[in-house]
């Protein structure tokens, strides 16, 4: 026993039960009003520097609540006996729709260990109110705007503009659904594009129509008639059986009140002081679940996180070596017994993503590795898991994309257009392969297909091997096609359809640890590489350099589509 965690966990404790005996001196809430808003990460956000605290933000608030803190919460209050529930709010939610599900699954939680959950809505998309409808009621007030558009994808194709200023795309694809560079290749989508994406927002239809049916106490057709109505106010919600109650918030401690009168129902700011802690001795849990991240597009070198996102890479880097070394910091904590690999990546560089791949493959000879794919784990993001003894992704996940592209931008025909006159010297027949004013020639595309293809082979291999199938049943769901994550366990690609606490539950298993256990779930991240932090225009600048990497290698990315609903 550790001496010094011993009195950490003593000195801790006794402030938790002084704590816990003022809150039972002040009247504890019956109800606490959370709302749900932003992107909601995964993962609390690491803190930040006190460099980092001075570097201005363009983007706004940095910290967003995240999912582990949404369960932290959830578990807190229904451990409580005073706290008979929730009052569920939606506010600015721009959740991916896996990180949705996520949340309504812990919501789901709540609800089964006896609490209620009322969910008042004033304004809200398809998206929102999919994730109010898990409420035992639903209140909105008469001048309520529910608007229920469907799901959809958007694209904007540009091939005729490139083709006016003079700027040849020249690219090649794997797979006929492997459709990164369409946007650029083709006027308008291809029929297998067309396919796929017309199969994806389907099945995101399907899930969401089934939930609010299951939910709400309504048949499918009677979800699909609602939602085709498009915009519902508050009266014409409750004909359609999508709301319980038509009332205005100060009607709600009536509503939630029982004999003893109206209910007292107070913010998370103010209830949090009043709500019990339960006692933990972390001294007593010897073992622990590593969550490991991979957030954002897959390239060589460091993880670092942009000041405006770049196009094709988003907001996010994800660098090999800083993945790899917290895999390897996990791997070599002796109080570790499994890791949780929490992927959210549309891909990026093959060679990082193979490198990244024999790390996870290489830390499960050691210890079980799971992986959890959240909103997307796609290309590149299905290639660093694919090892994996065991994956979990939500319904409405994405992956898959099992293919190749590669190329580049000609910009040839637009400096004649403009008069203007690159001249290039170089040696070797394929000196100019990637210059930006030359056309490919047929060596330098036999060069480029070859490259890919055995890219693409050994992507397939890699599949092969981790999901035991021969590689004639990978390419027969490859081909660049992308899944959800209901779509992927049909296909084999995946194990299981849930959440990170499922993950946890699986990787608890594999470990022999008891389902019961109370073992810490701890995020690890990679010690730092560097002394100091980058600057704001350093990251900008590395940023640019990756994006122009990956033109210059086969890239496993998917394409960027516009996904959602009405705002």
């Amino acid at each position: 026993m550790n001496p010094l965690a011993l009195v950490v966990d003593v000195l801790t404790n006794t402030f938790r039960v002084l704590r816990n005996l003022v809150a039972t001196v002040l009247p504890g809430p019956e109800f606490v009003v959370l709302t749900a808003r932003g992107t909601l990460p995964e993962r609390r956000l690491a803190r930040r520097g006190l460099l980092q605290r001075l570097i201005p933000q363009p983007l706004g608030p940095i910290a967003e609540e995240s999912l582990e803190e949404w369960r932290e919460r959830l578990r807190i209050l229904a451990q409580d006996p005073r706290v008979r529930g929730i009052v569920l709010k939606v506010d600015d939610l721009r959740a991916g729709l896996a990180s949705i599900e996520g949340l309504r699954t812990a919501l789901e939680r709540f609800r089964a260990a006896g609490k209620r959950i009322a969910a008042y809505l004033v304004s809200s998309a398809l998206h929102g109110y999919y994730l109010a409808s898990v409420a035992d009621e639903v209140i909105v007030p008469a001048s309520a705007e529910l608007i229920l558009n469907g799901p959809r994808v958007e694209m904007t194709f540009f091939r005729i503009a490139l083709d006016r200023l003079g700027v040849l795309p020249e690219f090649h694809h794997v797979g006929e659904y492997k459709s990164a560079s369409h946007r650029v290749l083709y006027p308008e989508m291809t029929a297998p594009q067309r396919e796929m994406q017309d199969a994806l927002v389907d099945s995101y239809y399907r899930e969401i129509v089934a939930a609010i049916a299951r939910s709400r106490g309504l048949s499918e057709a009677q979800v699909k008639e609602a939602i085709d109505q498009g915009i519902l106010a508050g009266e014409a919600a409750k004909a359609n059986g999508l709301v319980t109650t038509v009332a205005y918030e100060d009607d709600l401690p009536r509503l939630l009140g029982g004999a003893g009168g109206p209910a007292r129902i107070l913010p998370w700011t103010q209830a949090r002081k009043r709500v019990r802690l339960p006692l933990r001795w972390r001294v007593a849990e010897r073992d622990e679940v590593a969550v490991v991240q991979l957030i954002g597009a897959i390239t060589p070198g460091e993880s670092r996180d942009l000041p405006v996102p770049i196009p094709l890479l988003g907001p996010h880097l994800a660098g090999h070596e800083t993945v790899i070394r917290a895999l390897r910091t996990a791997e070599s904590n002796p109080a570790v017994k499994a890791v949780v690999f929490h992927v959210d990546s549309g891909g990026g560089s093959p060679v990082a993503s193979d490198v990244i791949w024999r790390e996870v493959v290489r830390v499960q000879e050691r210890k079980p590795v799971v992986v959890y794919i959240g909103n997307v784990a796609a290309s590149g993001g299905y290639y660093v898991v694919c090892g994996a003894k065991h994956i979990v992704a939500a319904a409405m996940s994405v992956t898959g994309s099992i293919g190749v592209v590669a190329g580049k931008f000609n910009a040839r025909p637009l400096f004649e257009r403009l008069g203007l006159n690159r001249e290039i010297i170089g040696r070797g027949a394929t000196a100019a392969m990637f210059s930006a004013f030359t056309d490919f020639t047929e060596q330098e595309w036999g060069v480029l297909r070859g490259w890919m293809q055995d890219v693409y082979t050994r992507f397939k291999s890699r599949v092969a091997a981790g999901r035991g199938q021969d590689v004639e049943r990978v390419e027969s769901v490859a081909r660049g096609r992308v899944y959800t994550g209901r779509q992927a366990l049909e296909a084999g690609l995946i194990d299981e359809l849930g959440d990170l606490e499922t993950a946890v539950r699986k990787a608890k298993a594999l470990a022999g640890i008891p389902d019961g256990a109370n073992v810490p779930v701890v995020t690890v991240r990679a010690p730092k590489a560097a002394a100091m932090p980058e600057l704001p225009a350093a990251v900008w600048t590395e940023g640019l350099r990756q994006a122009v990497r990956l033109f210059q290698e086969p890239a496993l990315l998917i394409a960027p589509v516009e996904t959602g609903f009405a705002s």
